[in-house]
Protein backbone atom coordinates (compact mmCIF):
# COMPACT_ATOMS: atom_id res chain seq x y z
CA UNK A 1 0.00 0.00 0.00
CA UNK A 2 1.23 3.40 -0.85
CA UNK A 3 2.20 5.12 2.27
CA UNK A 4 1.33 9.02 2.16
CA UNK A 5 2.24 12.19 3.27
CA UNK A 6 -0.41 15.04 3.88
CA UNK A 7 0.01 17.74 0.99
CA UNK A 8 -0.80 20.55 2.91
CA UNK A 9 1.69 20.24 6.07
CA UNK A 10 3.04 23.41 5.14
CA UNK A 11 2.52 27.07 6.61
CA UNK A 12 1.22 26.92 3.11
CA UNK A 13 4.34 26.38 2.34
CA UNK A 14 5.83 29.31 4.43
CA UNK A 15 7.89 26.99 6.50
CA UNK A 16 6.03 23.57 6.75
CA UNK A 17 4.80 24.62 9.98
CA UNK A 18 1.36 24.97 9.63
CA UNK A 19 -1.63 22.11 8.64
CA UNK A 20 -4.73 22.97 6.77
CA UNK A 21 -7.61 20.84 6.92
CA UNK A 22 -7.28 17.53 4.80
CA UNK A 23 -8.99 15.12 2.74
CA UNK A 24 -8.69 12.14 0.37
CA UNK A 25 -7.78 14.88 -2.34
CA UNK A 26 -5.47 16.73 -0.25
CA UNK A 27 -2.54 13.74 -0.37
CA UNK A 28 0.17 12.90 -2.88
CA UNK A 29 2.16 9.75 -3.31
CA UNK A 30 6.05 9.73 -2.06
CA UNK A 31 6.27 6.48 -2.69
CA UNK A 32 8.76 4.73 -3.29
CA UNK A 33 11.65 7.90 -2.56
CA UNK A 34 10.15 7.08 1.20
CA UNK A 35 7.50 5.23 3.47
CA UNK A 36 5.93 6.39 6.22
CA UNK A 37 7.66 5.65 8.65
CA UNK A 38 10.73 7.11 7.15
CA UNK A 39 8.84 10.32 8.06
CA UNK A 40 7.90 9.85 11.39
CA UNK A 41 9.39 7.62 12.98
CA UNK A 42 12.43 5.46 11.45
CA UNK A 43 13.72 2.63 12.52
CA UNK A 44 17.28 2.58 10.70
CA UNK A 45 19.85 4.64 8.51
CA UNK A 46 18.42 3.15 5.76
CA UNK A 47 14.98 4.49 6.11
CA UNK A 48 17.05 8.09 6.73
CA UNK A 49 18.36 7.51 3.29
CA UNK A 50 15.19 6.81 1.40
CA UNK A 51 13.98 10.39 3.02
CA UNK A 52 17.46 11.72 0.84
CA UNK A 53 16.20 9.67 -2.57
CA UNK A 54 12.83 11.68 -2.03
CA UNK A 55 14.65 14.89 -1.80
CA UNK A 56 16.13 14.74 -4.78
CA UNK A 57 13.30 13.60 -6.41
CA UNK A 58 11.19 16.99 -5.09
CA UNK A 59 14.05 18.56 -7.46
CA UNK A 60 11.98 17.28 -10.32
CA UNK A 61 8.80 18.95 -9.70
CA UNK A 62 7.33 20.60 -12.44
CA UNK A 63 8.12 24.26 -10.83
CA UNK A 64 11.74 23.60 -9.53
CA UNK A 65 13.94 22.20 -12.25
CA UNK A 66 11.10 20.06 -14.19
CA UNK A 67 8.44 21.56 -15.99
CA UNK A 68 4.77 20.73 -17.31
CA UNK A 69 3.42 21.70 -20.64
CA UNK A 70 4.21 25.62 -20.97
CA UNK A 71 4.79 25.98 -16.97
CA UNK A 72 6.97 25.34 -14.44
CA UNK A 73 11.25 25.23 -14.92
CA UNK A 74 11.11 27.38 -11.71
CA UNK A 75 15.05 27.54 -11.43
CA UNK A 76 15.86 25.86 -15.02
CA UNK A 77 14.19 27.85 -17.95
CA UNK A 78 12.12 30.30 -16.04
CA UNK A 79 14.89 32.71 -15.49
CA UNK A 80 15.18 32.82 -19.10
CA UNK A 81 12.29 33.45 -20.06
CA UNK A 82 11.46 36.19 -17.19
CA UNK A 83 14.94 38.08 -18.74
CA UNK A 84 16.12 38.93 -22.14
CA UNK A 85 17.43 35.62 -23.69
CA UNK A 86 13.87 34.29 -25.32
CA UNK A 87 10.69 35.72 -27.21
CA UNK A 88 7.48 34.59 -26.84
CA UNK A 89 6.34 33.18 -30.32
CA UNK A 90 2.71 34.42 -30.52
CA UNK A 91 1.88 31.82 -33.15
CA UNK A 92 2.61 28.88 -30.78
CA UNK A 93 2.39 29.80 -27.44
CA UNK A 94 0.11 28.41 -24.96
CA UNK A 95 0.22 31.36 -22.95
CA UNK A 96 0.44 29.50 -19.50
CA UNK A 97 3.67 31.21 -18.50
CA UNK A 98 2.69 34.54 -19.86
CA UNK A 99 2.27 36.40 -16.48
CA UNK A 100 5.89 35.38 -15.73
CA UNK A 101 7.39 36.40 -19.14
CA UNK A 102 5.69 39.65 -19.34
CA UNK A 103 6.03 40.78 -15.75
CA UNK A 104 2.72 40.87 -15.00
CA UNK A 105 2.52 38.44 -11.73
CA UNK A 106 0.90 39.89 -8.13
CA UNK A 107 0.52 37.92 -5.30
CA UNK A 108 -2.49 35.96 -6.46
CA UNK A 109 -0.99 34.49 -9.44
CA UNK A 110 -0.59 30.61 -9.36
CA UNK A 111 2.98 30.06 -10.71
CA UNK A 112 4.08 32.32 -7.79
CA UNK A 113 2.79 30.32 -5.55
CA UNK A 114 4.13 27.19 -6.94
CA UNK A 115 7.72 28.93 -7.27
CA UNK A 116 7.65 29.82 -3.72
CA UNK A 117 6.33 26.28 -2.55
CA UNK A 118 8.21 23.89 -4.54
CA UNK A 119 12.02 24.40 -2.80
CA UNK A 120 10.04 24.30 1.03
CA UNK A 121 9.42 20.25 -0.27
CA UNK A 122 12.77 19.98 -0.37
CA UNK A 123 14.01 22.01 2.68
CA UNK A 124 11.06 19.67 4.42
CA UNK A 125 13.07 16.44 3.12
CA UNK A 126 16.76 17.92 4.19
CA UNK A 127 14.96 18.47 7.52
CA UNK A 128 13.59 15.36 8.48
CA UNK A 129 17.34 13.67 7.31
CA UNK A 130 18.69 16.36 9.71
CA UNK A 131 16.24 15.67 12.58
CA UNK A 132 16.63 11.88 12.59
CA UNK A 133 20.11 10.71 11.29
CA UNK A 134 22.19 11.25 14.18
CA UNK A 135 19.90 8.98 16.07
CA UNK A 136 21.47 5.84 13.98
CA UNK A 137 24.75 7.31 13.80
CA UNK A 138 27.79 5.29 15.72
CA UNK A 139 31.49 4.35 14.78
CA UNK A 140 30.52 1.81 12.49
CA UNK A 141 28.59 4.18 9.95
CA UNK A 142 30.14 7.77 10.72
CA UNK A 143 31.34 7.52 6.89
CA UNK A 144 27.66 6.62 5.51
CA UNK A 145 26.16 8.89 7.90
CA UNK A 146 28.62 11.91 7.10
CA UNK A 147 28.21 11.20 2.98
CA UNK A 148 24.06 11.61 4.10
CA UNK A 149 24.01 13.98 6.16
CA UNK A 150 26.58 15.76 4.06
CA UNK A 151 24.04 15.83 1.15
CA UNK A 152 20.85 17.43 3.23
CA UNK A 153 22.90 20.28 4.56
CA UNK A 154 24.24 21.23 0.75
CA UNK A 155 20.24 20.88 -0.18
CA UNK A 156 18.74 22.54 2.54
CA UNK A 157 21.27 25.60 1.65
CA UNK A 158 20.57 25.59 -2.19
CA UNK A 159 16.83 25.09 -1.51
CA UNK A 160 16.61 28.18 0.35
CA UNK A 161 19.25 30.40 -1.88
CA UNK A 162 16.78 29.68 -4.66
CA UNK A 163 14.22 31.33 -2.68
CA UNK A 164 16.28 33.67 -2.09
CA UNK A 165 17.21 35.17 -5.54
CA UNK A 166 13.64 35.59 -6.37
CA UNK A 167 11.86 36.59 -3.15
CA UNK A 168 14.69 38.77 -1.81
CA UNK A 169 14.74 42.13 -2.95
CA UNK A 170 18.18 42.77 -2.56
CA UNK A 171 21.51 40.17 -2.20
CA UNK A 172 23.38 42.80 -0.03
CA UNK A 173 25.79 40.07 2.21
CA UNK A 174 25.67 42.28 5.04
CA UNK A 175 22.61 44.04 5.28
CA UNK A 176 20.93 43.57 8.65
CA UNK A 177 17.60 45.67 6.85
CA UNK A 178 17.00 44.05 3.41
CA UNK A 179 14.28 41.06 3.93
CA UNK A 180 15.69 37.29 2.80
CA UNK A 181 13.07 34.46 3.87
CA UNK A 182 12.79 32.65 6.96
CA UNK A 183 15.49 30.01 7.10
CA UNK A 184 14.08 26.67 8.48
CA UNK A 185 16.13 24.62 10.56
CA UNK A 186 13.49 22.22 11.90
CA UNK A 187 10.57 19.81 9.96
CA UNK A 188 7.49 20.81 12.89
CA UNK A 189 3.92 20.40 12.19
CA UNK A 190 2.08 23.07 14.24
CA UNK A 191 -0.01 25.51 13.99
CA UNK A 192 1.23 28.10 15.90
CA UNK A 193 4.75 28.23 14.77
CA UNK A 194 4.72 31.06 12.29
CA UNK A 195 8.29 32.12 11.34
CA UNK A 196 9.64 35.44 10.66
CA UNK A 197 11.84 36.78 7.71
CA UNK A 198 15.39 36.56 7.87
CA UNK A 199 17.54 39.87 7.35
CA UNK A 200 19.89 39.29 4.47
CA UNK A 201 22.91 38.86 6.63
CA UNK A 202 21.49 36.18 9.03
CA UNK A 203 19.91 34.53 5.80
CA UNK A 204 23.18 34.13 4.32
CA UNK A 205 24.78 33.25 7.60
CA UNK A 206 22.41 30.18 7.53
CA UNK A 207 23.25 29.23 4.15
CA UNK A 208 27.37 29.56 4.51
CA UNK A 209 26.78 27.13 7.70
CA UNK A 210 24.84 24.81 5.82
CA UNK A 211 27.53 24.86 3.16
CA UNK A 212 30.65 24.41 5.01
CA UNK A 213 28.89 21.67 7.08
CA UNK A 214 28.30 20.12 3.86
CA UNK A 215 32.19 20.56 2.51
CA UNK A 216 33.37 19.00 5.46
CA UNK A 217 31.15 16.11 5.95
CA UNK A 218 31.08 14.99 2.56
CA UNK A 219 35.21 15.09 3.08
CA UNK A 220 34.96 12.15 4.97
CA UNK A 221 32.45 9.49 3.13
CA UNK A 222 32.49 5.70 3.60
CA UNK A 223 32.06 5.79 -0.28
CA UNK A 224 32.40 7.88 -3.38
CA UNK A 225 28.80 9.86 -3.78
CA UNK A 226 28.68 9.63 -7.59
CA UNK A 227 30.33 6.53 -9.36
CA UNK A 228 33.90 6.97 -10.28
CA UNK A 229 32.60 6.43 -13.69
CA UNK A 230 29.19 6.53 -15.71
CA UNK A 231 27.09 9.41 -17.71
CA UNK A 232 25.94 11.12 -15.29
CA UNK A 233 26.56 12.84 -11.31
CA UNK A 234 22.98 12.33 -9.72
CA UNK A 235 24.24 13.55 -6.23
CA UNK A 236 25.53 16.19 -4.09
CA UNK A 237 29.16 15.46 -3.59
CA UNK A 238 32.22 17.32 -2.23
CA UNK A 239 33.10 19.24 -5.65
CA UNK A 240 29.25 20.12 -5.89
CA UNK A 241 29.13 21.60 -2.46
CA UNK A 242 32.26 23.77 -3.35
CA UNK A 243 30.53 24.32 -6.58
CA UNK A 244 27.35 25.79 -4.75
CA UNK A 245 29.39 27.64 -2.75
CA UNK A 246 31.48 29.29 -5.42
CA UNK A 247 27.86 30.75 -6.69
CA UNK A 248 26.58 31.74 -3.79
CA UNK A 249 30.17 34.16 -2.42
CA UNK A 250 29.82 35.28 -5.87
CA UNK A 251 26.17 36.54 -5.09
CA UNK A 252 27.14 37.96 -2.14
CA UNK A 253 30.31 39.70 -3.67
CA UNK A 254 33.07 37.59 -2.03
CA UNK A 255 35.21 37.96 -4.76
CA UNK A 256 38.17 36.03 -2.98
CA UNK A 257 35.89 33.38 -1.86
CA UNK A 258 33.83 32.26 -4.83
CA UNK A 259 37.52 31.78 -6.55
CA UNK A 260 38.93 29.98 -3.78
CA UNK A 261 35.34 27.94 -3.85
CA UNK A 262 35.13 27.71 -7.75
CA UNK A 263 38.75 26.58 -7.88
CA UNK A 264 37.96 23.45 -5.06
CA UNK A 265 34.82 22.60 -7.60
CA UNK A 266 37.18 22.31 -10.35
CA UNK A 267 39.24 19.47 -8.84
CA UNK A 268 39.58 17.06 -11.11
CA UNK A 269 36.45 18.60 -13.44
CA UNK A 270 37.65 20.08 -16.58
CA UNK A 271 35.70 21.27 -19.41
CA UNK A 272 34.43 19.82 -21.99
CA UNK A 273 36.55 20.34 -25.08
CA UNK A 274 34.62 18.70 -27.88
CA UNK A 275 31.28 18.29 -29.98
CA UNK A 276 30.71 15.11 -28.40
CA UNK A 277 31.51 15.39 -24.58
CA UNK A 278 29.47 18.90 -24.53
CA UNK A 279 26.55 18.28 -26.42
CA UNK A 280 26.78 14.52 -24.09
CA UNK A 281 25.99 15.96 -20.87
CA UNK A 282 22.41 17.30 -22.33
CA UNK A 283 21.89 13.72 -24.06
CA UNK A 284 23.59 11.77 -21.46
CA UNK A 285 25.63 10.56 -23.49
CA UNK A 286 28.76 11.72 -22.00
CA UNK A 287 29.79 12.76 -18.37
CA UNK A 288 31.18 15.75 -19.98
CA UNK A 289 31.75 18.90 -17.29
CA UNK A 290 28.78 17.77 -15.03
CA UNK A 291 29.74 18.49 -11.66
CA UNK A 292 26.06 17.82 -10.57
CA UNK A 293 23.03 16.60 -12.44
CA UNK A 294 19.32 16.56 -11.28
CA UNK A 295 18.35 13.24 -12.49
CA UNK A 296 15.25 12.46 -14.70
CA UNK A 297 14.51 9.16 -15.54
CA UNK A 298 12.27 7.81 -18.09
CA UNK A 299 8.53 8.84 -17.45
CA UNK A 300 9.61 11.53 -15.00
CA UNK A 301 9.58 14.31 -17.98
CA UNK A 302 12.44 17.28 -18.08
CA UNK A 303 12.90 21.06 -18.25
CA UNK A 304 12.29 21.20 -21.76
CA UNK A 305 8.16 21.91 -21.41
CA UNK A 306 8.21 25.49 -20.73
CA UNK A 307 10.20 26.51 -23.54
CA UNK A 308 9.83 23.69 -25.97
CA UNK A 309 7.11 20.80 -26.41
CA UNK A 310 9.64 18.09 -27.99
CA UNK A 311 7.20 15.46 -29.18
CA UNK A 312 5.02 18.01 -31.48
CA UNK A 313 8.02 20.32 -31.85
CA UNK A 314 6.26 23.47 -30.41
CA UNK A 315 8.17 25.92 -29.53
CA UNK A 316 6.45 28.40 -27.43
CA UNK A 317 9.94 30.33 -26.62
CA UNK A 318 12.74 31.20 -28.90
CA UNK A 319 16.09 32.33 -28.46
CA UNK A 320 15.91 36.24 -29.24
CA UNK A 321 18.66 37.24 -32.41
CA UNK A 322 20.98 38.78 -29.84
CA UNK A 323 21.90 35.17 -28.87
CA UNK A 324 21.49 33.12 -31.88
CA UNK A 325 20.23 33.21 -35.64
CA UNK A 326 19.47 30.47 -38.49
CA UNK A 327 22.39 31.81 -40.34
CA UNK A 328 24.36 31.37 -37.33
CA UNK A 329 26.66 33.77 -38.16
CA UNK A 330 25.45 37.09 -35.91
CA UNK A 331 24.66 36.78 -32.11
CA UNK A 332 26.69 35.57 -29.08
CA UNK A 333 25.85 32.12 -30.04
CA UNK A 334 27.70 31.29 -33.80
CA UNK A 335 27.58 28.18 -35.65
CA UNK A 336 31.61 27.74 -34.83
CA UNK A 337 30.51 27.30 -30.75
CA UNK A 338 30.06 23.83 -29.71
CA UNK A 339 26.79 25.48 -27.68
CA UNK A 340 25.12 26.39 -30.89
CA UNK A 341 24.38 22.61 -31.95
CA UNK A 342 24.15 21.57 -28.07
CA UNK A 343 21.51 24.30 -27.68
CA UNK A 344 19.57 24.85 -30.93
CA UNK A 345 17.72 23.10 -33.96
CA UNK A 346 15.96 24.84 -37.04
CA UNK A 347 12.64 24.08 -36.02
CA UNK A 348 9.78 25.56 -38.23
CA UNK A 349 7.04 27.25 -36.33
CA UNK A 350 3.76 25.98 -36.99
CA UNK A 351 1.49 27.25 -39.53
CA UNK A 352 0.64 26.98 -43.36
CA UNK A 353 3.74 28.99 -43.86
CA UNK A 354 6.54 27.81 -41.32
CA UNK A 355 8.97 30.29 -41.43
CA UNK A 356 12.81 28.49 -40.29
CA UNK A 357 13.94 29.45 -36.95
CA UNK A 358 15.87 28.13 -34.13
CA UNK A 359 14.29 26.23 -30.88
CA UNK A 360 15.57 25.63 -27.53
CA UNK A 361 16.23 21.58 -27.91
CA UNK A 362 19.28 21.49 -25.26
CA UNK A 363 16.75 19.32 -23.21
CA UNK A 364 15.06 17.52 -25.92
CA UNK A 365 16.03 13.72 -25.07
CA UNK A 366 18.28 11.37 -24.42
CA UNK A 367 20.26 9.95 -26.79
CA UNK A 368 18.54 10.19 -30.04
CA UNK A 369 14.98 10.18 -28.41
CA UNK A 370 12.38 13.20 -28.83
CA UNK A 371 10.51 12.97 -26.02
CA UNK A 372 11.34 15.72 -23.83
CA UNK A 373 13.11 13.42 -21.14
CA UNK A 374 16.12 14.89 -20.32
CA UNK A 375 18.40 15.63 -16.99
CA UNK A 376 18.94 19.35 -16.15
CA UNK A 377 23.05 19.96 -15.41
CA UNK A 378 22.71 22.16 -12.12
CA UNK A 379 26.44 22.81 -11.77
CA UNK A 380 29.33 22.48 -14.32
CA UNK A 381 32.80 23.35 -15.09
CA UNK A 382 31.81 26.17 -17.16
CA UNK A 383 29.79 28.35 -14.59
CA UNK A 384 32.96 27.64 -11.96
CA UNK A 385 35.16 29.34 -14.93
CA UNK A 386 32.54 31.97 -15.42
CA UNK A 387 32.41 32.70 -11.41
CA UNK A 388 36.56 32.41 -10.73
CA UNK A 389 36.69 34.98 -13.53
CA UNK A 390 34.25 37.48 -12.82
CA UNK A 391 35.52 37.60 -9.17
CA UNK A 392 39.21 37.96 -10.08
CA UNK A 393 37.87 40.63 -12.48
CA UNK A 394 36.08 42.21 -9.59
CA UNK A 395 39.16 42.31 -7.12
CA UNK A 396 40.96 44.12 -10.22
CA UNK A 397 44.63 44.58 -10.25
CA UNK A 398 47.04 41.49 -10.66
CA UNK A 399 43.80 39.46 -10.36
CA UNK A 400 42.45 40.40 -13.77
CA UNK A 401 45.20 38.27 -15.14
CA UNK A 402 43.67 35.29 -13.93
CA UNK A 403 40.01 36.16 -14.64
CA UNK A 404 41.44 36.93 -18.52
CA UNK A 405 43.19 33.60 -18.27
CA UNK A 406 39.44 31.99 -17.35
CA UNK A 407 37.52 33.36 -19.86
CA UNK A 408 40.24 32.86 -22.30
CA UNK A 409 40.20 29.30 -21.81
CA UNK A 410 36.55 28.60 -21.71
CA UNK A 411 36.07 30.86 -25.49
CA UNK A 412 38.98 28.79 -26.55
CA UNK A 413 37.16 25.48 -25.41
CA UNK A 414 33.73 26.37 -27.30
CA UNK A 415 34.58 28.29 -30.36
CA UNK A 416 36.78 26.71 -33.56
CA UNK A 417 39.38 28.84 -33.81
CA UNK A 418 39.53 31.31 -31.24
CA UNK A 419 41.61 33.78 -30.94
CA UNK A 420 42.64 35.20 -27.19
CA UNK A 421 41.70 38.90 -26.37
CA UNK A 422 43.38 40.86 -23.97
CA UNK A 423 40.90 43.32 -21.99
CA UNK A 424 41.16 44.65 -18.37
CA UNK A 425 39.01 46.91 -16.37
CA UNK A 426 35.12 47.21 -16.87
CA UNK A 427 35.55 45.92 -20.59
CA UNK A 428 36.64 42.32 -19.00
CA UNK A 429 33.93 42.62 -16.90
CA UNK A 430 31.61 43.17 -19.46
CA UNK A 431 33.19 40.57 -21.45
CA UNK A 432 32.64 38.16 -18.67
CA UNK A 433 28.63 38.93 -18.64
CA UNK A 434 28.08 38.28 -21.94
CA UNK A 435 29.79 34.81 -21.49
CA UNK A 436 28.02 33.88 -18.82
CA UNK A 437 24.83 34.85 -21.35
CA UNK A 438 26.37 32.55 -23.97
CA UNK A 439 27.32 29.67 -21.63
CA UNK A 440 24.76 29.43 -19.03
CA UNK A 441 22.07 30.11 -21.47
CA UNK A 442 18.73 28.00 -20.85
CA UNK A 443 20.08 26.72 -17.33
CA UNK A 444 18.36 29.02 -14.84
CA UNK A 445 20.84 32.31 -14.57
CA UNK A 446 20.03 35.24 -17.11
CA UNK A 447 17.27 37.05 -14.77
CA UNK A 448 19.34 36.76 -11.55
CA UNK A 449 22.30 37.90 -13.26
CA UNK A 450 20.98 41.16 -13.90
CA UNK A 451 18.70 41.66 -10.78
CA UNK A 452 22.38 41.15 -9.16
CA UNK A 453 24.34 43.32 -11.32
CA UNK A 454 22.19 45.87 -13.60
CA UNK A 455 18.72 45.49 -13.19
CA UNK A 456 17.57 46.07 -16.95
CA UNK A 457 16.03 44.40 -19.02
CA UNK A 458 15.86 45.69 -22.78
CA UNK A 459 14.02 42.88 -24.99
CA UNK A 460 14.55 43.81 -28.28
CA UNK A 461 13.25 42.55 -31.64
CA UNK A 462 10.80 40.94 -31.98
CA UNK A 463 9.51 42.16 -28.66
CA UNK A 464 5.95 44.27 -28.99
CA UNK A 465 5.59 43.38 -32.45
CA UNK A 466 3.02 40.50 -34.13
CA UNK A 467 5.66 37.71 -34.14
CA UNK A 468 6.19 38.02 -30.23
CA UNK A 469 3.35 40.55 -28.59
CA UNK A 470 4.25 41.16 -24.87
CA UNK A 471 2.70 43.24 -21.99
CA UNK A 472 6.00 45.04 -21.59
CA UNK A 473 9.80 45.02 -23.61
CA UNK A 474 11.54 46.85 -20.70
CA UNK A 475 11.72 45.85 -17.08
CA UNK A 476 13.01 49.40 -15.27
CA UNK A 477 15.90 49.31 -12.25
CA UNK A 478 13.15 50.63 -9.81
CA UNK A 479 10.30 48.41 -10.75
CA UNK A 480 8.86 46.21 -7.99
CA UNK A 481 8.79 43.08 -10.29
CA UNK A 482 12.39 41.88 -10.05
CA UNK A 483 11.39 40.56 -6.50
CA UNK A 484 8.35 38.07 -6.59
CA UNK A 485 5.99 38.87 -4.06
CA UNK A 486 4.94 36.83 -1.08
CA UNK A 487 1.39 34.13 -2.52
CA UNK A 488 -1.64 36.26 -0.60
CA UNK A 489 -2.38 32.63 1.03
CA UNK A 490 0.98 32.25 2.28
CA UNK A 491 0.61 35.72 4.10
CA UNK A 492 -3.09 34.64 5.22
CA UNK A 493 -1.72 31.73 6.96
CA UNK A 494 1.68 33.41 8.64
CA UNK A 495 0.45 37.07 9.79
CA UNK A 496 4.60 37.24 10.84
CA UNK A 497 5.62 37.60 7.02
CA UNK A 498 6.28 40.97 5.13
CA UNK A 499 4.97 41.66 1.84
CA UNK A 500 7.74 42.92 -0.33
CA UNK A 501 7.74 46.35 -2.08
CA UNK A 502 5.33 47.68 -3.86
CA UNK A 503 2.91 44.58 -3.71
Amino acid sequence: MYNKIIKNTIVAFAAFTLVQGCSKKEVIELTPEFSLDALSNPSSMKQVEEVLTGAYGSLRANDYFGSGSGTGAGWSLMPDIMSDNVYEVAAETLANSRAMADWLYNSSTGQIFNLYAAPYNTIAHANIILRDIDKFTNANNQGQANRIKGQAFALRAMAHFDLFRYFAPKYDRSSTADLAMPYIKEFTVSTSVKPVRNNNKDYYDNIFADLNQAVTLLGNVDQAVNPASGLTRPFIDRNAAYALLARVNLYAGNWADAATAATNALNGRPLATTQAAFTGMYKQTDRGEIIWNVQFEAGQSGPSFLAFFATSNRSYFRPVPDIATIAGNTGLIQSNDLRYQAYFTNVPAAGSNPVPNLAITKYRGKGTLVDGNANFIALRSGEMFLIRAEANARLGGANEVTALADLNALRAARISGYTPVVLTGAALINAIADERRREMFGEGHRFFDLKRTTRVINRGAPCGTSVSSSGSCTLAATAREWTLPIPENVLGSNNNLVQNPGY
